[in-house]
């Protein structure tokens, strides 16, 4: 049986930003030729500025999987030099060559062929985000515990102060880097955080929703743990893709809210912002032992999971 060889998605990319920019490279040589007609001089020349549009849209949309590695520009200088390798090397012997209404066909078949290749690579990536689950956060439960006093005040009961056991988890990146080392009394500890949904239009063009992982809080197994135990919140360090710097947070804000007010609820371009959290990882076993476990965090199009 033949094994199928796919093209990884940064090369494809090369190879269509390549097209695209030969494209107008022709566009550009042939303005300067003496045109049949004066109309198909206009046409070079708004087919040249479609071009560079589409260029530096696809451009800003693959550039998550643009390298500058030897096959993508292998790709990227194949696809130039067989678009322009003709038209360039007559430019240079015998200056721009004359333009002409099959010349002009030609380029549009060509530049068709090169925006479905680039429409397919963008589908491809949407499918992509849209499906896979995407690590964010890895909750290691050490296991290790230590007591600590802690004063708290129960809804509608006398204030209270008890030695509670606490439970040392980490939180680190996916890479395994820690992010945070904290010491959490309860039963469970779950993750809180933000996403930006965005258009599916735009996710189906190769742009992920984003997020934004905020604290980590503590949790019970009970109603009557849950209303009587104190309560505890432990901010995490900016993580996602949402994670800007405090400065800059009040400007996000509001460009937020601006969006959101902006939007039509209804409409196909809507971006909504809402708040997630995480299933809760248990940090004692059914018999109230601590427990040592480690937790992935997956960001699915659905919300927080654990896996």
């Amino acid at each position: 049986m033949t094994k199928m060889v796919m093209i990884p998605r940064g090369v494809a990319a090369a190879a269509v930003l390549g097209g695209l920019i030969a494209l107008f490279a022709q566009c550009a040589v042939r303005l300067g030729a003496a045109s049949r007609s004066r109309l198909l001089a206009v046409g070079r020349l708004f087919l040249g500025l479609a071009v560079a549009a589409l260029a530096w849209v696809y451009g800003i949309l693959s550039l998550p999987w643009l390298a500058l590695d030897a096959p993508s520009i292998a790709a990227f200088l194949a696809v130039f030099v067989l678009i322009t390798g003709w038209t360039l090397f007559r430019t240079l012997r015998a200056g721009p060559p004359e333009d002409g209404g099959r010349v002009f066909a030609a380029h549009l078949a060509v530049l068709a062929l090169v925006v479905l290749a680039g429409a397919a690579t963008l589908v491809t990536a949407g499918f992509l985000n849209l499906t896979e689950d995407r690590p964010v956060l890895l909750v290691d439960v050490t296991g290790e515990t230590a007591r600590q006093l802690v004063r708290w005040a129960p809804p509608d009961a006398d204030p209270r102060m008890e030695s509670l056991m606490t439970h040392r988890v980490i939180f680190r990146r996916p890479a395994g880097e820690a992010v945070a080392d904290a010491w959490i009394y309860g039963d469970e500890v779950a993750v809180k955080g933000r996403v930006l949904r965005l258009s599916p239009w735009l996710n189906a063009a190769g742009l992920p929703n984003l997020f934004e992982l905020t604290f980590a809080h503590n949790g019970y197994t009970t109603a009557e743990r849950h209303n009587t135990m104190p309560h505890e919140a432990v901010p995490l360090p900016p993580l996602g893709s949402l994670a800007v710097h405090a400065l800059w947070r009040p400007l996000q804000a509001r460009l937020f809210a601006a969006l959101q007010a902006r939007a039509d609820p209804n409409g196909t371009w809507t971006i909504r912002a809402t708040t997630i959290e995480s299933t809760y990882f248990p940090l004692v076993d059914a018999e109230g032992k601590p427990t040592a476990r480690s937790f992935r965090l997956v960001l699915t199009p659905g919300g927080l999971t654990a896996s």
